[in-house]
């Protein structure tokens, strides 16, 4: 090797060598917030999502999110009655309307509870 492509790969490797140092000084909190930031703007441009996906947008546990599908309380589908999806937009109106959305289940459950409600109310009078 010429003396200029030693001189060139020791110029390159200490440069390394202080990219090294950089990236040891950076605070691994700094780094994970940065993911996460990422992941939030990644998931956010999406139409539909998964479960993992709508328990972030929603901040509720999966546990609390399947007893709302199992209900048939908020707007979700199962392409193949399996795996459970959701639409931003039927979300973020879900959310508008203080989590009450209206189906045709869930109207005749409304429906039901009023009429009940109702009934007793003329009961106790």
């Amino acid at each position: 090797m010429a003396k200029k492509d030693i001189e060139l790969l020791e110029k390159r490797i200490e440069l390394l060598e202080m990219k090294i140092d950089e990236l040891k000084s950076i605070d691994p909190d700094i780094i994970e917030q940065r993911f996460k930031s990422i992941e939030d703007s990644l998931y956010s441009t999406k139409e539909t999502l998964n479960m993992k996906d709508a328990c972030q947008f929603l901040g509720f546990s999966q546990s609390m999110l399947y007893k709302l599908t199992c209900n048939g309380e908020i707007p979700h589908f199962k392409p193949r009655g399996k795996s459970i999806f959701f639409e931003k937009k039927e979300l973020t109106t879900w959310i508008k309307n203080n989590g009450e959305h209206i189906t045709g289940k869930t109207r005749e459950t409304t429906n039901f509870r009023t009429k009940q409600s109702s009934s007793n109310e003329k009961k106790d009078s």
